[in-house]
């Protein structure tokens, strides 16, 4: 088990390091480059005095070179389009609202996901099936954008039940779960979907196995099979489909922050773009990639504690 982990967390490693390179090269081939953030009215001997400062002068693979040892050094750069700000104090500013976020959809998802899809299961081809079946189905086709859009107006606009934007007054955590509700539900809404389908054909398959089969004729009932010997069985391809959820919100996150006004780091690595303000781009990609690998890893060391007969080797 450790030496698995301990490839997989090099093979982590390697994968990062790959991601941020070709972010790196992808936006050294862009056009444009540092002339978008300088004033038009600067002599050339400024711009070139600038582009030295900063260390663009430099080939581009000593450039690279340069930013990934200060990176493993903690150190991100300075923003080019944020007075010379350092990277990495901006994205620990943001780590804490995406956090936040990420944690309640997660939590929404299997709040919702697992329940549902259990309830489907248990009474396939039913009408309470058919309705989670279809909502299932709705969550799954409509853009989180528009669906957000949609909750806005109504619950926003219309009834102001809720808050549309912003995180609300730090101290305040009735009216900070106000504005945690409506960006949490949109960035959960397909993920749960997803979890919901998987765990009803997880649990239809688990439950027509020879050992339910034996537990139902031994006289067991319908909740005593589910919760001993379906319901865990049935998890673990959940597991997977949970872990490959995590990246979905991570990487949805930017859509919703933006739409939501919510201050976290898809947000930053959105205006970053805008801007084209490279050090902050690649420091925010750096650590949503991180991320990424981290949960996909994190999935693997979990298989063995639900389902002791799996072993890594």
């Amino acid at each position: 088990m450790f030496s698995y982990v301990l490839k997989r967390s090099v093979s982590a490693v390697v994968v990062v390091v790959l991601v941020a390179t070709l972010t790196f090269l992808l936006i050294q081939a862009a056009p444009g480059g540092l002339s978008i953030l300088m004033d038009p009215n600067m002599s050339s001997a400024e711009a070139a005095r600038l582009k030295h400062n900063l260390g663009l002068d430099r080939p581009i693979h000593i450039q690279y070179l340069n930013w990934l040892s200060n990176a493993v050094q903690g150190d991100l750069g300075a923003s080019l389009s944020y007075g010379g700000r350092s990277v990495t104090s901006m994205i620990m500013e943001r780590v804490p609202a995406t956090v936040k976020l990420g944690v309640a959809s997660l939590l929404l998802t299997l709040v919702i996901g697992i329940p549902a899809g259990v309830v489907a299961g248990r009474r396939p081809n039913g009408l309470v099936d058919q309705v989670i079946g279809f909502l299932s189905f709705v969550a799954l086709a409509v853009p989180s954008f528009w669906l957000g859009i949609i909750l806005m107006i109504v619950f926003g606009a219309e009834l102001r039940w809720l808050p549309t934007s912003g995180m609300g007054p730090k101290g305040d955590l009735v009216l900070g779960l106000k504005h945690l509700i409506m960006p949490a539900l949109v960035l959960a809404s397909s993920s749960a979907a997803a979890v919901i389908r998987y765990t009803r054909s997880s649990w239809l398959e688990v439950a027509r196995l020879d050992y339910v089969r034996t537990g139902r004729s031994k006289g067991l009932t319908e909740g005593q099979l589910g919760r001993r010997h379906i319901l865990r069985n049935a998890l673990i391809p959940v597991v997977t489909i949970i872990g490959v959820q995590l990246p979905r919100l991570v990487g949805g996150a930017a859509v919703i922050e933006t739409l939501f006004s919510w201050p976290g780091l898809g947000q930053l690595g959105v205006d970053a773009a805008l801007r084209r303000d490279t050090p902050l781009i690649l420091g925010v990609t750096l650590l949503v990639s991180a991320a990424v690998v981290a949960s996909n890893l994190l999935v693997d060391i979990l298989y063995p504690v639900i389902d002791p007969r799996i072993r890594y080797s």
